[in-house]
């Protein structure tokens, strides 16, 4: 057990539950300190703040898990497990969800994502990877799943160091799960698609979509880095016709199985292109009702903010020509650095002298099953503006 004292003023952040100890943090650690290790935390006048673990190969160093004396072993994590399934249980009527959103459930560097009797996991950071085995026991029992697969297989940060893991970790898993969103069926394969399979996150922002698509009788969608096809669906759902760019194949082959268990393919086109290149050489000014802009990361780290800006208001500014006057433009960012006010700037930077305004209709988050903590500002990472684009 290591002894960990940490610098006067960082303790209001540990007792407000915020769940990393950077190493320039730490004023002296007694102890063993060459691997990952259980850690108690004081402050600087040996006040006690709580345990975690110590991970000497990372800048973030100690990983605090609770601000009580307790064991950090089996019956801890079974707790926290339990807890965020009877959180779930309350809110979704089936069991296709995130189980588990690192730090929003209190479990930093672990990432559960359950499609009915299947689980994808991820294992984040070294501490949770040595936990491995004992989280998919206690999930197992938790669940009794038919199959547990990993994919470890994320970018990581310079100083995450682990193993990049993807497999069979229990049971069987076939190549094609589906699961059940708001009425629509979506095929996933968790083996080979991006991230852990689905992006559960939009969940509320495709709900938006397909709600104000329905209730003001939208003809014309289009859906930008469609990835398998979710916002253009549920346009297509509501009675659209909508179009779905994406530059991966495999995504889009995806799409289009969705569009088929969902008898929407004749509402419902595909098209494999660079969004930029399709935005640019799209012939048709003044077409679509409703477009949303939903993009990879474009923004890691915060020096790198002007950049993600730019690409943004290069983005909004090539798809404003192709919107009809009173369209709807919905603007996503799952980057924690760019804000709703950057997503802002983007568009009021677009629109200036160009005889455009942007009126706001509504704001969504991401959902329920990822968590967002106060006390843990970058747990907030999914933003959506959503706005009428009126010419004159």
């Amino acid at each position: 057990m290591l002894i960990a004292q940490i610098k006067k003023g960082k303790e209001g952040k540990v007792l407000n539950s915020y769940p990393w100890i950077f190493k320039d943090e730490i004023l002296s650690l007694e102890g063993s300190a060459d691997r990952v290790s259980e850690v108690n935390v004081f402050s600087s006048t040996y006040e006690f703040l709580g345990k975690g673990f110590f991970n000497p190969g990372s800048t973030r160093s100690i990983m605090v898990l609770t601000n009580h004396d307790e064991e950090l072993g089996e019956a801890f994590f079974r707790k926290l497990l339990n807890k965020s399934l009877q959180k779930r249980d309350r809110l979704f009527d089936t069991p296709y969800y995130r189980l588990i959103h690192g730090e929003g459930d209190r479990l930093p560097g672990l990432v559960v994502d359950r499609y009915g009797d299947f689980l994808a996991v991820q294992f984040r950071n070294l501490i949770m990877q040595e936990r491995k085995q004992m989280i998919v026991t206690l999930l197992s029992d938790l669940l009794s799943p038919m199959g547990i697969y990993e994919r470890s297989d994320f970018e990581m940060g310079v100083d995450d160091r682990i193993e990049r893991n993807t497999g069979l970790l229990c049971g069987k898993v076939p190549d094609s799960i589906e699961i059940e969103e708001n009425g629509l069926r979506f095929l996933v394969d968790v083996k080979n698609s991006q991230k852990t399979g689905f992006f559960f996150d939009q969940r509320d922002s495709r709900a938006f979509c397909r709600k104000i698509t329905k209730e003001l009788s939208l003809q014309k969608g289009l859906d930008l880095f469609s990835f398998t096809g979710g916002f253009g669906l549920n346009m297509a759902f509501s009675g659209a016709e909508a179009i779905c760019v994406d530059k991966s194949e495999e995504d889009l082959e995806r799409a289009r199985l969705n569009s088929v268990v969902n008898k929407v393919d004749n509402r419902l086109q595909l098209v494999q292109s660079d969004v930029l290149a399709f935005l640019n050489e799209f012939e048709k000014n003044d077409y679509f009702d409703i477009v949303v802009l939903d993009p990879p990361s474009f923004v890691k780290h915060k020096k790198e903010l002007p950049h993600g800006i730019s690409l943004f208001r290069k983005l909004v500014e090539s798809t404003l020509p192709l919107m009809k006057d009173g369209g709807i433009l919905g603007l996503c960012t799952c980057a924690y650095n760019i804000g709703i006010e950057h997503l802002v700037e983007s568009v009021r930077r677009s629109t200036e002298r160009r005889g455009l305004r942007f009126s706001h209709l509504a704001i969504t988050l991401q959902s329920p099953d990822h968590p967002w903590l106060l006390e843990v500002p970058e747990s907030l990472y999914l933003k959506c503006l959503w706005g009428f684009v009126e010419k004159e």
